[in-house]
């Protein structure tokens, strides 16, 4: 089923309609390096939304407008290429990925439809590793364990590895079910009243300790699958990116990160971060993002944003919520910082110029952090310093909408998440009315509130490409549908809300100009105009006209950063 292109006839007038032009005077005597011309530009300039041509010089864009004008610019020195209709777009921001947590976590892969065949596969993989002190596994589904605030137990597990320390990741990876070796070897359970399901940072704090990337084989295959992240990332238009974190990997990550600017091999502009997951964490944050400036950043590789985990997510039952779930109507969850902690935070990022990135999926999560935000905007007044910008946003209470905007509070989501599933568990513990309204950017587009778009992907695997891949982000935000190659031949469920669907024009706003607005980079980048930094992708197929279906398909011809190409060739 194609989903109806909503208010895509605006944005292919504004393509066609180059309705001025810009530059500088009547054209720059020594001449562009590039044009480019015969094109149909989406800018992501609301102010120039259509143009046909562009002139760079010393990777900025010297000229926008249309092809004659363009003529302007031209010397012997210059060349000049026509794009004969193609389509081009601004250089892509990737406002949530994890690019350096690829690969850090090594599973043993094991399945089972139920108990017996899942304790059996856990069973026959401990005998084929005996060597292995940890045994790693992954994935057991929420469903057929957490009922109500109760999930898997750790005498489960101790009935088929009593012996050596089992740590087996969730379906949905925020928690993992551990047996009583594992709890002991942590010391999470000195009183024996560790159920052995652990949720969020109370497990990933362990993690470095425990399991670090310290053989070579590891080490390698890590290093190899950041390169090949970037690579894909790259070569599908992404110029710049904010990585939300990597769970105390930083120093291994932003080692290599920096590594790869010094030898020229750093493909976008990177922007990485310290995770605040335990409530202890927070006072390490600004003390280690300074130390990450000093010893890692770059021109490339730099440290601005702070990420705070406020909340958890449904499937584990630790995200905050207004209302309990509906299987579970004692337990409503908490936030790891209290409105008064977070607001005290927050002052301290005002002082010291930072900026923070908050990951929330509980309406109590979103409200809390809007209370914290207002009561430090009122100490600090007009110097509050931080964009505040909210991830995820599984839930958003109706009367916190409007403080959303009033706020300046940017909202961040990954729209691949956006598919219809009609086996969700969610579905019930949440109720259909709360379900039913989850995940849907387009209210907060209409209120005029910043939104941006990211990849939020570090699993790997064979669909690694697709989930890097801002396609199939704009295809399902598009679709609110799986591929139909995905999908049961008679299922042609979108997700609910109907009317959620997102246009091409808002999508491809949230993956420039308003990521680019996250990032503090919007007089940089973001958009196709004069004096900006020329980053472009040239596209064969025009995202407004073609089957919606086929989107996730798209494969740049070639991209340009700064005026050079990285990726592809000019045609």
């Amino acid at each position: 089923m194609n989903v109806k292109k909503t208010a895509s006839l605006i944005g292919v007038l504004g393509i066609l309609i180059a309705s001025c032009t810009s530059g500088e005077g009547g054209g720059d005597q020594h001449g562009a390096d590039l044009i480019l011309s015969g094109a149909k530009i989406f800018t992501s300039n609301t102010q120039q939304p259509g143009a046909e041509a562009v002139a760079v010089k010393d990777g900025r864009f010297t000229y926008v407008g249309d092809s004659a004008g363009a003529l302007a610019y031209q010397s012997e020195r210059t060349r000049s290429i026509n794009l004969e209709g193609r389509f081009v777009i601004p250089g892509l921001v990737d406002s949530h990925a994890h690019p350096g947590y690829i690969d850090v976590e090594q599973y043993g892969e094991i399945s089972g439809t139920n108990e017996e065949d899942l304790l059996a596969a856990v069973r026959k993989y401990a005998d084929e590793h005996p060597d292995d002190e940890w045994l790693r596994l992954c994935c057991w589904p929420v469903g057929l364990y957490v009922m109500g605030n109760q999930g898997p137990k750790k005498e489960t597990l101790d009935a088929v590895v009593p012996d050596r320390p089992v740590w087996f990741v969730s379906e949905w990876w925020h928690s993992g079910w551990l047996n009583s070796k594992a709890l002991e070897t942590l010391g999470l359970d000195e009183n024996g009243a560790a159920t052995g399901w652990v949720k969020e940072g109370t497990a990933w704090q362990h993690f470095v300790e425990h399991f670090p990337i310290s053989d070579g084989d590891h080490k390698k295959s890590h290093e190899e699958n950041m390169v090949t992240g970037l690579r894909l990332l790259s070569e599908s238009g992404v110029t710049t990116l904010y990585d939300a974190g990597n769970f105390g990997y930083e120093d291994v990550v932003y080692g290599f990160m920096a590594k790869l600017e010094e030898e020229g091999n750093l493909p976008v502009r990177y922007e990485g971060t310290y995770q605040i997951f335990t409530a202890e964490r927070l006072h390490s944050a600004v003390p280690e993002m300074k130390r990450y400036r000093k010893e890692y950043g770059g021109d490339r590789l730099q440290f601005n944003t702070i990420k705070l985990f406020m909340d958890g997510i449904n499937q584990n039952r630790s995200s905050a919520l207004l209302d309990p779930h509906t299987d579970d109507p004692g337990y409503v969850g908490d936030t790891t910082l209290s409105v008064d902690e977070l607001r005290k935070f927050l002052l301290e990022l005002s002082t010291e110029k930072f900026d923070i990135h908050i990951h929330t999926m509980g309406d109590l999560a979103v409200r809390r952090v809007l209370d914290a935000l207002e009561q430090a905007k009122h100490v600090a007044k007009n110097d509050f310093y931080p964009r505040v910008t909210i991830a995820h946003l599984g839930l958003i209470d109706p009367a916190d909408l409007p403080r959303i905007k009033e706020l300046g509070v940017i909202a961040n989501y990954t729209p691949w998440w956006f598919t219809a599933d009609q086996d969700d568990p969610l579905k019930t513990w949440l109720g259909d009315e709360r379900y039913a309204n989850m995940y849907s950017p387009k209210v907060l587009f209409d209120l005029g509130i910043d939104v941006t778009f990211s990849s939020d992907e570090w699993w790997g695997g064979d669909r690694l490409p697709t989930y890097l891949n801002p396609y199939f982000g704009m295809q399902v935000g598009h679709t609110r549908q799986a591929p139909k190659e995905w999908r049961e031949e008679d299922d042609n469920a979108v997700r609910a809300p109907a009317d959620a669907a997102l246009s091409i024009e808002q999508l491809i706003a949230g993956y420039t100009q308003n990521g680019a607005y996250q990032l503090r980079m919007e007089d940089q980048i973001g958009s196709i105009e004069t004096g900006k930094l020329a980053d472009l992708i040239i596209l064969n197929d025009n995202l407004f006209d073609m089957d919606s279906d086929e989107i996730w398909k798209v494969k740049p011809a070639a991209v340009l950063m700064e005026g050079e190409v990285i990726q592809g060739r000019l045609p």
